[in-house]
């Protein structure tokens, strides 16, 4: 047992001298991300005492909405135009087609964005969040030219979380000059949309001075194939929305606005907590282990290993977080949100699936895996769909919000259990 303990503390500590830049780039990310969540977690629950339940319910749908629509006009790039950017980095030429063939088609996909908000509006139980949602949907436009595949693919990563902590440190204070009260929601709205655009405004700024693209020409049938080649990605992130959007989206349509606030807001709150790790340290392994594991599979299941590790301890600790805090928060921000807790209990284990089930499926099955292991990517996230969607329409009529609770933790533990049944086998190193 300590011959195993003793092998295992100097393969961590070989894994964490061989790869300096990466571990270096992860701990970068997450010192930024610390710093640029520190922000949205003091803001989050200023809006949402300030504006009370009912209309943070109206920020809350609009944000789910327009991340539907994020989703849409991403439509996989993130990972298969970030892969192909990794692969060609040092070929200038190739980098400005997969450039070029990628913002086009998001072009083309942010167009049909804004024509199915248009008719999402048009539905009357929605009709209350019309200005919202046109407000927020600046996030969508400008999301669409962040260039994240490009940061990602060329190795510089943290530039993107550089560009969006100046952004939010300098956007989001101003929401506790400007918004006073209730009436300021469309506000409190734009200003977080600006968020955005801010920031996007910064990423053009270092890829011109950076040069790494020049804009060429390219016909339809690169962007066709590129369409063709991220629709596999687009059918499993456009399922996962299913279950990070669509439970408040659908509470939107049966509940009353105040109840889609208080939804809304342990969820986001749950999720920035996730995000605050997981996030940095997925965008910098996933194209590190994808050219790895080309030339050394084992070198890069080790990886893997050690990064899941560490995943899931801090997991762990955002799992007691959510166990603790919420008699203090709603002590805070009123009695708009009273009846909350139960939601915070159950939604409490859902960052333990949320760290597994995310590595094994990005960097295992993604990263490491073949065109094979795509598909089972994606069956997992349409199974846990289908099984959201029936849980989200028969849970909340049961148990009111604690059940869209209780559905969101079901959907979270089969994709991690589907991950952990056709990724589970990159942790199993053959030598």
């Amino acid at each position: 047992m300590l011959e195993h303990t003793k092998t295992c503390k100097l393969g961590i500590k070989a894994a964490l001298q061989n790869n300096k830049r990466e571990v270096k780039d992860v701990f970068y990310l997450i010192a930024l991300q610390g710093l640029t969540y520190v922000v949205p977690l003091l803001v989050l629950p200023y809006l949402m005492k300030v504006l009370g339940a009912e209309k943070f319910g109206y920020i809350g749908f609009a944000q789910s909405i327009c991340t539907y629509l994020m989703i849409l006009v991403d439509f996989g790039f993130n990972l298969s135009a970030t892969k192909k950017i990794a692969l060609v980095r040092e070929n200038a030429e190739k980098r400005n087609q997969v450039f070029a063939e990628t913002v086009i088609a998001k072009t083309l996909l942010l167009l049909g964005a804004a024509v199915v908000l248009f008719i999402v509006g048009l539905i009357p139980a929605y009709a209350i969040y019309r200005e919202t949602m046109w407000i927020m949907f600046l996030m969508v436009v400008s999301n669409a030219y962040l260039f994240v595949f490009l940061f990602q693919g060329m190795g510089y990563i943290k530039w993107v979380t550089v560009v969006n902590a100046v952004a939010k440190l300098s956007v989001l204070p101003l929401v506790f000059f400007l918004v006073k009260g209730p009436d300021d929601y469309l506000l409190a709205a734009f200003i977080q949309a600006m968020v955005y655009v801010v920031a996007t405004a910064l990423s053009w700024v270092v890829v011109c001075y950076k040069r790494w693209v020049s804009f060429v020409k390219v016909g339809w049938e690169a962007v066709k194939a590129a369409f063709c080649q991220s629709f596999p990605l687009f059918v499993s992130t456009a399922a996962t929305s299913v279950y990070v959007a669509c439970y408040v989206v659908i509470l939107g349509y049966f509940v009353e606005p105040s109840q889609v606030g208080q939804y809304a807001a342990v969820e986001k709150i749950m999720r920035a907590l996730c995000y605050l790790l997981l996030t940095p340290i997925l965008q910098v392994m996933y194209p590190y282990i994808s050219r790895l594991g080309a030339n050394d599979s084992v070198q890069a299941q080790k990886i893997m290993r050690y990064t899941l590790w560490v995943v899931l301890l801090f997991m762990v600790a955002a799992t007691v977080f959510m166990l603790v805090v919420p008699s203090y928060f709603i002590q805070y921000i009123g009695d708009s949100y009273v009846g909350t807790e139960k939601v915070f209990y159950v939604m409490a284990f859902a960052p333990l699936f949320i760290g597994v089930g995310g590595v094994l499926g990005q960097l295992g099955l993604l990263a490491l895996g073949n065109e094979s292991d795509k598909k089972k990517f994606r069956n997992v996230y349409l199974l846990a769909t289908a099984i959201s969607i029936i849980a989200i329409l028969v849970f909340p009529l049961l148990a009111g919000i604690e059940g869209a609770a209780m559905a969101l933790l079901l959907t979270e533990v089969i994709v991690c259990g589907g991950m952990m049944f056709y990724g589970g086998r990159f942790l199993r190193i053959k030598a």
